[in-house]
């Protein structure tokens, strides 16, 4: 195999902007200068959707079909490697790129990257941020505490405030490509400013990023969906609740390594479903919803466990949790609620019902008004105003349930 100028490049978006990492390969080893000179080329990819493909979609790219944008030196920066940075991109967008240093006749690349808005994608340093402004608004009872670790030992804070004997639990992303922290701490932003009122007699515990390392990955730019943590386990099918049953959701196998719907080696064997688990046991929580759906927003359609099917007293429970929510959504006299008891083996809900019997709910796909807008979520496309119209939605929904309780 023949030896290459370009060791490792990598490719990183955030606020807006588009930074290539290069770092030298063996041919360059001698090379021990400052200042190199490379070609950077860059194709926009309209074609790639997020959901729909995954990150073979660059494997047959070639570069001689790419625009050739920057021909010239760079400086080497931190350490090893020399920087680029494009901001002649936008939101959104997908682009693949290659590098070549300056004799090379093959580039390095393709490497991909999608543009997400800040607003809608937010990083875990954002997430962080906006729970401390939520914590030093709110004047009543109120915590701000690490649960756990995720798998490469990012803190996972939850955020309680008001009444800890009766709260309802946010917990958001689990999957890392779905939904929960824009959501669920907006809404918390809004309740503590204009109804802090309600957090007298119902809190809120809110844990907003389960998988909080390859939900970074996609904030900052990986264009396919990711579902599972670092070490490939779906955390929504780890927990101790009939872990050994075997699950053929999607036409996939929860026991084979690989699969995106991967159960782990064990039940609980993951960080971050430790972590959901120290925040159930510690917060006590009345009623439990988990933002799933895609791309940061979900709507109402309730899945709830398939071993609480023949509970009524459950049933009626839950029905008076999903109806309270969807009325945040619609008129529910005239469309209904959606619950279904859908939800799989190891999942939060099923181990939500085995321990506390209490109801618990992934929140999917549920169409409010437009459904050919709203579902752009699907393929990666949620704008700032669909975010905005779904944070009021789930805003209204999370005030009407904290009435009921």
């Amino acid at each position: 195999m023949a030896r290459k100028s370009i060791r490792f490049l990598r490719g990183k978006s955030e606020d807006g902007i588009v930074r290539l990492y290069i770092e030298r390969g063996s041919l360059l080893y001698d090379n021990n200068g400052d200042r190199l000179h490379f070609r950077i080329y860059r194709k926009k990819e309209d074609a790639f959707e997020q959901g729909n493909d995954y990150y073979e979609y660059f494997d047959s790219i070639d570069f001689k079909d790419a625009e050739l944008i920057y021909d010239g030196p760079l400086d080497k920066e931190e350490s090893y490697y020399f920087i680029y940075t494009d901001r002649n991109v936008k939101p959104l967008d997908t682009y693949a790129y290659w590098v070549a240093y300056k004799d090379d006749t093959i580039p390095a690349g393709p490497v991909g990257i999608t543009v997400r808005h800040p607003d809608v994608w937010w990083t875990f340093e954002r997430i962080n941020q906006e729970m401390e402004k939520i914590h030093s608004l709110y004047r009543g009872p109120k915590s701000l505490e690490p649960y756990g670790y995720s798998t490469r030992k990012k803190v996972l804070k939850g955020l309680v405030l008001g009444n800890k004997e009766r709260c309802i639990a946010l917990i958001g992303a689990v999957h890392a490509g779905e939904s929960g922290p824009e959501l669920f701490l907006r809404a918390a932003e809004y309740i503590v400013k204009n109804r802090p009122d309600l957090l007298e007699k119902t809190g809120l515990a809110i844990l907003p990023s389960v998988n909080a390392d390859c939900r970074e990955d996609m904030a900052t730019g990986t264009p396919q969906y990711l579902r599972c943590n670092p070490n490939g386990v779906d955390l929504n099918r780890n927990f101790d609740a009939n872990w050994d049953t075997v699950d053929l959701m999607y036409g996939l196998n929860t026991t084979i390594h690989g699969s995106i719907t991967y159960r782990g080696p064990f039940p609980e064997s993951e960080d971050e479903t430790k972590a959901v688990v120290n925040f159930l046991h510690k917060v006590r929580p009345r009623a439990v919803f988990c933002g799933h759906c895609l791309s940061s927003i979900c709507g109402d359609c309730f899945l709830t466990s398939k071993d609480s099917a023949n509970d009524t007293a459950y049933k009626d429970e839950c029905m008076k949790q999903v109806t309270a929510y969807s009325a945040g959504f619609r008129d529910v006299e005239k469309e209904g609620t959606l619950l279904r008891y859908g939800t799989t083996a190891g999942s939060v809900p099923a181990y939500v019902y085995k321990k506390f019997g209490i109801p618990a709910f992934d929140m999917e796909y549920r169409t409010v008004k437009d459904d050919k807008k709203e579902r752009a979520c699907v393929i990666g496309k949620t704008t700032p105003e669909l975010l905005n119209e779904y944070t009021e939605y789930h805003t209204k929904g999370i005030m009407n349930v904290m009435e009921v309780l």
